[in-house]
């Protein structure tokens, strides 16, 4: 082991020199994000537990309560680590790197070691700095005292250590075959040991391809990069039903085929479904903010078949309908999916005790404008040329990717503050001018997207 780690020591020494400029920029970005966030984090931290009311969070995320939310949230940081793991690991060194000396007959563990300690050391680091902040922004919230600040940075290192863990476990496990156990994941060198080097070649490559894209601002290229093959429903086959039942049992056949995106649209659906319909009783406007944003990326796991639309625009109508027509069509299955999941949460908040009527109907209202953004964001076209320019080109390129996610977030957010006020004529108002707009909005889209692949 010492033999191989001094080998590998000379052949970066003669690459790059004495000192490894890996090592100085993660200690830099470490210098950089400590800054950041003294800062900027503890202030932020701060204006948002006095914003969100503490007494509200005391009594509803006190205890019991908090532990709870604790858990939900360790579960489904742990889940996204893993399934990013299997997108794109921690462990993603350079292809030349990989066709020349991870090919060595050096121990792979050795070879690899490096990027899986720059992948640890990042998540422990953000880690601590997630739990000092939270701490440092509830003592000064006066929520708890400065004590809890240390506690808090010692569980955010624990959990970013086993977030490396499971990140690196998810890249383990993406390859089908080989020692994918758990008792591998219990160890990192047996884990980098068991990572295949094909595999290892598709990450690196697919990063380069996703960054390039990203950068470009073509989310299509990535989404179908990102995308895992389908391996689940290749035995059923489509029927014809007419254009339009044709149109939904594609949207039914692929979310059978892809259940991973089902399961997750309906997380996420139901958990906003539970913060919007206690939304109209009154409560803080971050919550109602954040449950539009889960409720959007809800239903943009359901939205598949309308971004698939939108990605062969110029192509020819096989089913013979109008662009618009086949995109209202693809927003049917999503649309039932939401009023299910909403009315189920609402009709079993209902019968707890804990919602009302209100509530619910306004929580299936917001969906039309949560729909919008969803024709929006899959018929945005191409960014504008000010996206590329050297001055303020990444800022325009960051807002016009999140128009469609801002426009129902805060017209949604506004007309719930409206309802919550005691003015449901306005918050009704407010909801229907934006709703019935964002829709406008979207069908410019589809239109001009089409129009412009047309010769």
């Amino acid at each position: 082991m010492s033999r191989d780690a001094d080998r590998l020591r000379d052949a970066r020494g003669i690459i790059s020199g004495e000192q490894d400029p890996g090592q100085r920029n993660a200690a830099y970005a470490v210098y950089v994000a400590i800054i950041a966030a003294a800062t900027y984090g503890v202030p932020a931290a701060q204006a948002f537990f006095r914003f969100v009311d503490p007494q509200w969070l005391a009594a509803h995320l006190g205890g019991s309560g908090a532990l709870v939310v604790g858990v939900v949230v360790l579960v489904l940081t742990l889940a996204f680590a893993y399934r990013a793991g299997r997108v794109r690991g921690p462990v993603v060194p350079e292809l030349p790197y990989l066709d020349h000396v991870a090919t060595s007959p050096l121990d792979r563990a050795v070879v690899l070691r490096r990027w899986w300690r720059l992948g640890l050391l990042g998540c422990a680091v953000g880690g601590v700095l997630l739990g000092v902040v939270t701490g440092a922004g509830m003592a000064l919230a006066s929520l708890t005292g400065a004590v809890a600040i240390a506690p808090d940075g010692l569980a955010g290192a624990l959990v970013g250590v086993l977030v490396a863990g499971t990140w690196l476990h998810g890249q383990v496990r993406a390859w089908p075959v080989g020692n994918r156990g758990l008792g591998v994941a219990l160890g990192p060198g047996r884990s980098l040991r068991a990572l295949h080097l094909t595999l290892l070649r598709t990450q690196s490559a697919r990063s380069v391809t996703v960054g390039g894209a990203v950068l470009a601002g073509d989310l299509r290229a990535a989404r179908l990069d990102v995308a895992a093959p389908t391996t689940r429903g290749r035995a059923i086959h489509l029927r014809a039903r007419g254009p339009v039942g044709t149109v939904l049992s594609r949207d039914w056949l692929g979310l059978r085929r892809a259940p991973g995106r089902g399961v997750a649209g309906l997380v996420l659906t139901a958990a906003a479904a539970y913060g919007l319909v206690h939304a109209a009783a009154g409560v803080p406007s971050l919550i109602t903010v954040v449950s539009l944003l889960l409720a959007y990326f809800g239903l943009g796991a359901w939205s598949e078949g309308l971004r698939l639309h939108g990605d062969n625009a110029g192509t020819p109508p096989l089913l013979g309908l109008s662009p618009l027509v086949e995109a209202r069509a693809h927003l049917v299955m999503p649309g039932l999916l939401y009023v299910l999941t909403v009315s189920g949460v609402g009709l079993a908040t209902l019968a707890s005790g804990h919602g009302s009527l209100p509530g619910l109907l306004w929580a299936l209202a917001l969906g039309g404008i949560v729909m919008a953004g969803q024709v929006m964001a899959s018929f945005r076209g191409l960014p504008p040329i000010s996206a590329f320019s050297p001055r303020g080109g990444m800022s325009t390129m960051l807002l016009w990717q999140s128009v469609p996610l801002l426009v129902p977030v805060i017209c949604g957010a506004a007309a719930t503050a409206a309802l919550a006020a005691g003015s449901p004529l306005d918050g009704a108002l407010v909801l229907g001018a934006t709703t019935w707009g964002s829709a406008l909005y979207g069908a410019r889209r589809v239109h001009r997207l089409f129009d412009a692949h047309r010769g």
